[in-house]
């Protein structure tokens, strides 16, 4: 469909360059010298039956050429811009049917059509990840469709949950970056035990979507569909990205969610317990490099461990046990 309408709007935009230039010739060959921007004018006027008669035409051929730029304006746009442009876009626009629900299961659940969202629909793609996008707005469901996405009209209600099939997700992604919508959805949810994953532009709201029960929040300036998708896998499949530094021995990131055992314990209990090092901190975008034993994990806090992988993925399953 856009191909065509490019297509179409290319060769009119031709034509009426080539009857502008002929409105220019005929004009000289009556004795008369106009710019091509008054052959332009002209051409534009005529088309549209709207004729100021500021420019008219006096010889035989110059009155024939100006019935044909009539017909011409009369035709392309009775036949070809309405039924091939206008009325297919305003049926998309608003006749268009937008699916209400769906019937997927171990999915992810994207809720809101942003402009980060193709790039997490694409990397989901590639992994062979299912997802469904939640849109409340008709014009952004309509967008989100026209490009190839999976996705369902729905305002965030407990019908949210039976529409999005969300009982049997793997988890869920707020992009929007608007805190009252994305605690909206997560207080919907709440009591769903999902890992659930919002975006936000601001770290410093970021605790009041931990205490409405979001796993992990991430900014736009780090953001990738790369990234989101790497966190819900290996939350998913109990694996992480574990950077290998010597031996057997690696760092990595783990996020401490609402309710888990660790949070609350110190850094020092946890160092005793797991046989690893905490490295650093990061708690509401600010980050703490080699925190004392006494420094207390809190709910939402991002740890930067190190230690041997068996040490690590112990302390993991701690984390999310």
């Amino acid at each position: 469909m856009k191909k065509r309408s490019i297509i179409i709007a290319a060769l009119f935009i031709f034509s009426i360059a080539d009857l502008s230039l002929i409105a220019v010739y005929l004009k000289a060959i009556e004795g008369e010298r106009i710019t091509l921007l008054d052959g332009l004018y002209w051409v534009i006027t005529t088309m549209t039956t709207v004729g100021y008669g500021d420019i008219v035409f006096t010889s035989h051929i110059g009155k024939v050429f100006s019935m044909f730029v009539q017909l011409y304006g009369i035709g392309f746009l009775f036949g070809v811009a309405f039924p091939y442009i206008v009325i297919p876009w305003a049926e998309r626009r608003f006749l268009l049917s937008v699916p209400k629900e769906v019937n997927l299961s171990r999915h992810i659940v994207v809720f809101g059509y942003t402009r980060l969202t193709p790039f997490l629909c694409r990397q989901l793609e590639s992994l062979g990840l299912k997802y469904v996008i939640v849109e409340s707005a008709r014009e952004n469901a309509v967008k989100a469709m026209e490009m190839g996405y999976n996705v369902i009209l729905s305002e965030v209600s407990e019908e949210v949950i039976r529409r999005a099939r969300i009982g049997s997700a793997m988890a869920i992604v707020v992009m929007w970056d608007d805190v009252e919508r994305s605690l909206d959805v997560l207080l919907t949810l709440k009591d769903l035990n999902i890992q659930k994953i919002a975006i936000l532009s601001d770290p410093f709201y970021a605790k009041y979507l931990h205490y409405a029960g979001v796993t992990k929040v991430i900014t736009p300036k780090s953001v990738a569909g790369a990234q989101l998708a790497k966190f819900i896998l290996e939350r998913e499949r109990g694996m992480l990205n574990i950077k290998n530094i010597i031996g057997d021995h690696g760092m990595t990131e783990i996020i401490i969610p609402k309710r888990s055992l660790i949070a609350g314990m110190t850094v020092g209990q946890v160092e005793e317990i797991y046989g690893i090092k905490v490295i650093a901190v990061c708690e509401e975008g600010r980050i703490s490099f080699r925190p004392g034993e006494g420094y207390k994990i809190r709910e939402g806090n991002i740890l930067l461990v190190f230690g041997d992988h068996e040490s690590i993925m112990e302390f993991y399953g701690g984390v999310y046990r």
